[in-house]
């Protein structure tokens, strides 16, 4: 491994072990239409390494239907992944009596069938109420990629992606449970930072200088930089430095695009520039749990 993975590799857990302490997770609710696969709801896992849904299948009142839901998530090789439903059957003996079905990368083939389950039987998990609620456990992830997990309803199990092999409805069809994806390695946002917004040449850093150094951290399409939980930015040569003075209270438009930025001011000692450096880094978690960094460039003055 080379020394800047290591960098980067040290940086990725300190950030993610400080949030796993906070216990930080994800829970979002499902999102239709979400069937067939192409329309997979895209999931982002937590900096716990879980993800929890809150779903439907088919209706909740009303005739029943037959439905399919499918979630998608970036996993990478050697993860030991679990995915588990909760409460499908209720503790009446109501609810969906959920399948369970696991997809990803095998060769040419981007959506294999790895793994499925109908029951996960006995004993039960925390959250279960009845043995016919599936469970797939101890997945080790063979490559890096996008898996997607398909929830449908008894007898409806997965020939394969698109297919079911029944579509008959039963009393336990149609019901509300809960999907938790565990044991996944959290990805990592790359977000664009200036460093010293406002200045015409790249950012000068004078390491024995006392003072701060503003950041912008650039708000995107897909990132909110108005979301940050503040309390988990570092900054530095490494990006693993609680060099935090404080961030403005209100959002800038740094860049010109329409998007409110956030400007944050960091201990300039406390950074750890030294000759040599050619960038800084932030790192740093959303409000939601979802991890970032940023790198902007920098030019180390004030030392021969």
């Amino acid at each position: 491994m080379t020394k800047k993975l290591r960098s980067r590799s040290v940086v990725f857990l300190a950030v993610l072990a400080a949030w796993a302490a906070s216990g930080a997770a994800l829970a979002v609710d499902e999102v239709e239409p979400n069937d067939p696969v192409n329309a997979a709801q895209h999931l982002v896992i937590g900096t716990d390494g879980s993800v929890q849904v809150q779903g439907v299948m088919g209706v909740l009142t009303g005739t029943a239907t037959r439905d399919v839901d499918f979630y998608s998530f970036e996993g990478s090789a050697g993860d030991v992944v679990t995915v588990d439903i909760d409460a499908g059957i209720l503790a009446n003996g109501t609810g969906v009596d959920t399948i369970l079905a696991v997809f990803g990368p095998n060769g040419a083939n981007p959506l294999y069938l790895w793994r499925q389950n109908d029951d996960a039987g006995l004993p039960l998990d925390e959250g279960s109420f009845s043995k016919f609620d599936a469970r797939v456990t101890n997945f080790r992830l063979p490559v890096s990629g996008r898996y997607v997990v398909g929830v449908s309803s008894f007898p409806g199990s997965f020939i394969d992606v698109n297919t079911l092999s029944s579509g008959r409805i039963s009393t336990h069809t149609d019901g509300s449970y809960t999907l938790i994806i565990s044991g996944v390695t959290p990805s990592v946002q790359q977000i664009n930072i200036i460093i010293k917004p406002g200045s015409t040449d790249v950012a000068p850093i004078n390491p024995k200088a006392k003072g701060n150094v503003p950041v912008a951290l650039l708000s995107s399409t897909e990132f909110d930089a108005m979301d940050v939980d503040q309390s988990t930015l570092r900054f530095g040569a490494q990006g693993n430095e609680a060099s935090l003075l404080r961030c403005n209270k209100d959002g800038t438009d740094v860049n010109g695009d329409g998007l409110l930025d956030l400007v944050c001011h960091f201990d300039n000692p406390t950074a750890g520039f030294q000759v040599g450096d050619t960038e800084g880094m932030v790192t740093g978690a959303t409000k939601g749990g979802r991890l970032f960094e940023g790198r902007g460039w920098l030019k180390v003055v004030g030392r021969k």
